[in-house]
């Protein structure tokens, strides 16, 4: 009897120690399995959030870009507007240039001018509707300049000096040009105050 329990001892340690590497064993694969869950659910989080930072990288970028093309349309539109806003001021110049207003600053205008060049020395250029007011508005010691009809002066004068080198342009399409900017803002403005 003593073989007989020597191997049922021996068998009762080798089912205990196969039942303790199984044991191991479980608890080894539950530890990696819980392990590799984890880095899977690590891994599909920052696949997520990477993925989510993209998207949103995406949306942002086309947002920007979105808001580029509406500044952009914004100021092409108030361009042609002005476009359009200054043309009917330039098609309206020639009968402002007629008028009593216009006329009327015609001798201060013609004297700045004409010592800035010195009288003897100029020819003054003007559209034959303004010629005779011209004459007429010419300072007293201005009376030996001559006064030229020139249909492409535009609506107002040019005194240009007799070698043509230095030209004093009084235009009104020459004074819009000039407040251009100025007068750009006062439109847009006074177009944003509207309803």
């Amino acid at each position: 009897m003593g073989l007989e329990h020597l191997l049922e001892a021996l068998e009762r340690d080798a089912d205990a120690q196969v039942e303790q590497t199984l044991a191991q064993a479980r608890a080894e694969a539950d530890r990696i399995t819980t392990e590799s869950s984890a880095a899977l659910a690590r891994r599909r989080g920052d696949a997520t959030c990477a993925r989510d930072s993209a998207r949103r990288a995406e949306v942002e970028h086309a947002v920007t870009l979105a808001r580029r093309e509406a500044r952009r349309s914004i100021l092409e539109a108030r361009e042609r507007l002005l476009e359009r806003v200054f043309a009917a001021a330039r098609a309206a110049l020639p009968a402002a240039a007629a008028g009593p207003a216009y006329r009327a600053t015609l001798p201060a205008a013609l004297s700045g001018a004409l010592s800035a060049l010195g009288n003897d020395q100029a020819v003054i250029r003007c559209p034959e509707a303004l010629a005779r007011e011209i004459e007429r508005a010419r300072p007293r010691g201005a009376a030996s300049v001559p006064v030229r009809v020139d249909p492409a002066s535009g609506s107002g004068f040019r005194v240009v000096s007799a070698d043509a080198a230095i030209e004093v342009d009084d235009t009104l399409e020459s004074r819009l040009d000039r407040l251009r900017p100025t007068l750009a803002r006062r439109v847009l403005a006074q177009l944003e105050l509207q309803p």
